[in-house]
């Protein structure tokens, strides 16, 4: 077998699961979760570039990031059914309840897909993933601070879009930030 092939078999195996749950909540569909996890490695088979990179899975997961957000902008916006409810919405287990909370959802999933570059791996990263910021800025080549700010930027980007009442409060105050 090549050395490839046994890599991604590595990678598969070490890191399969979580690229799964990261795909799937970033889709908030588990097939179409599957399907992209297929194209993932697909790709990473395909990838003239890939004997050059260091950490294989950093770059699985930004490219699994990058396949989930390309995904939500080609599917046309289509009003949810209540049968395409995935997520628990609340407390609240009315159907309506869960409606609302996944329309919620995707509306800021899409905004996020909007964001380019660290900001949006580093905010999914955070948000998504629940990672600490100590693991962020180690796989990222970053300071704890760093992450911390890139995810600032990109909570209150995200506030100033959808409103502040679609996203928890800090606490503390909203400053109109410039880029």
């Amino acid at each position: 077998m090549r050395d490839r092939q046994r890599k991604l078999l590595e990678l598969l195996d070490k890191s399969g699961a979580g690229l799964h749950a990261l795909l799937t909540r970033l889709t908030l569909r588990e097939d179409i979760a599957e399907e992209l996890m297929q194209e993932l490695f697909i790709k990473l088979s395909n990838s003239s570039g890939l004997d050059k990179v260091a950490n294989w899975g950093a770059y699985a997961r930004r490219a699994a990031i990058n396949l989930a957000f390309d995904w939500r902008r080609s599917r046309k916006r289509t009003p949810l059914g209540l049968d395409q409810v995935h997520e628990p919405a609340s407390n609240d287990n009315s159907p309506l309840g869960k409606l609302i909370q996944t329309e919620e959802l995707e509306e800021i999933l899409n905004a996020i897909g909007r964001i380019n570059g660290p900001s949006r791996e580093a905010f999914v990263m955070r948000y998504i993933q629940q990672q600490s910021t100590d693991d962020i800025a180690k796989q990222l080549g970053k300071t704890p601070h760093q992450v911390r700010a890139l995810c600032y930027k990109v909570l209150s980007h995200l506030r100033d879009v959808l409103g502040s009442d679609q996203l928890p409060s800090s606490g503390k105050e909203q400053y109109d930030v410039e880029n």
